[in-house]
């Protein structure tokens, strides 16, 4: 009687340590633009990299296509089941702005990652690279490929995208410069991050204009697409110059083909990856999400100090140019 009692005992504080453990982990929930786009799915493996150095998990609620309302809708379901922290990539960042705000309100905490809403809305941004940054080296590098002369369009997302719209900013305002001086920017158009729209819109100025010389195309999968649109026109393979932001998994074939010049990005892994750990610390009061708050990570895959910086951003990285050579080091 007494082995059947301690064995119960054993199994009732078994179970209840399985509780507390499991109400210690520390869930993540990850509202990206589109669980489809591939970008956002190496964002979440990083965000995973972290949640098993710490024992936590993370789940991706993003719509399966990029829509600003199914992805607004969502993330309310999320404050209204009462989620302590959401972390979220908006669609159209005006207005998810007041979707953050009531959040607050209703005392979830929300963090942007990738792209911005309202500063005065969520509590801070992850960034890896600044998009002054980002925009100026997409810049440079068709500049260079075009030795600074010729006409080039932009084949951007979509003209609310608070991400693509800075980085075209300080794109075009790198152009400005008197090295430049002999690139005229003929147009810009949108893609809205569809595969056929942007292929549709790159086989568009091909045809608006006979003589173009390159496109910028910061759009992440619309980079691709705009490289099978050129190819289908025969302007591949170089007559275009063709220079964007993408993950390099679905742009090396055209890198290798000589379509695309040039692809950038930053390590969308390791955006993720800081995004959990600074999810985490705001969630156990480690941080409070202000300016000059700082954490420190000191073991796992990027160790090190990130901190809330100005307009409330952590950045932690820069550009990273995908090569035919390094390519295959980037597994997404």
């Amino acid at each position: 009687m007494r082995n059947e009692i301690g064995v119960c005992f054993l199994a009732a504080l078994l179970a209840f340590g399985s509780e507390q453990s499991r109400a210690n982990e520390f869930e993540l929930p990850m509202v990206t633009k589109s669980t489809a786009n591939p970008y956002y799915n190496a964002i979440v493996s990083g965000a995973e990299i972290a949640a098993r150095e710490t024992g936590g998990t993370v789940r991706d609620y993003g719509p399966p296509q990029a829509d600003a309302q199914a992805q607004i809708a969502i993330f309310n379901r999320l404050v209204d089941r009462g989620t302590a922290v959401i972390a979220v990539a908006p669609r159209d960042p005006a207005a998810a702005a007041s979707a953050i705000r009531r959040a607050t309100l209703a005392g979830t905490k929300v963090i942007t990652f990738d792209t911005d809403s309202a500063p005065d809305a969520r509590l801070f941004l992850v960034n890896v690279a600044t998009a002054d940054a980002l925009g100026r080296f997409g810049a440079k590098r068709l500049a260079e490929e075009l030795g600074n002369r010729g006409k080039i369009a932009i084949v951007s997302s979509t003209p609310t995208s608070a991400t693509q719209t800075a980085w075209v900013a300080a794109f075009r305002d790198e152009l400005k410069k008197s090295d430049h001086s002999g690139i005229e920017i003929v147009d810009e158009v949108y893609g809205e991050d569809v595969d056929q729209k942007a292929f549709d819109a790159a086989v568009a100025l091909t045809n608006k204009y006979p003589d173009l010389d390159g496109i910028y195309a910061p759009t992440c999968p619309g980079l691709p697409a705009v490289a099978r649109g050129l190819e289908s026109v025969g302007k591949g393979k170089g007559a275009i110059k063709l220079v964007g932001t993408c993950v390099p998994g679905i742009t090396a074939p055209y890198m290798l083909s000589g379509t695309v010049q040039a692809v950038y990005l930053w390590d969308p892994i390791k955006l993720g990856y800081v995004t959990y750990y600074a999810a985490k610390y705001l969630s156990e009061g480690k941080i409070k999400g202000e300016t000059g708050d700082s954490f420190e990570i000191t073991q796992g895959k990027w160790p090190g100090r990130y901190e809330i910086g100005g307009n409330s951003e952590i950045v932690s990285g820069s550009p990273l140019e995908f090569t035919k050579e390094n390519y295959r080091e980037h597994n997404y």
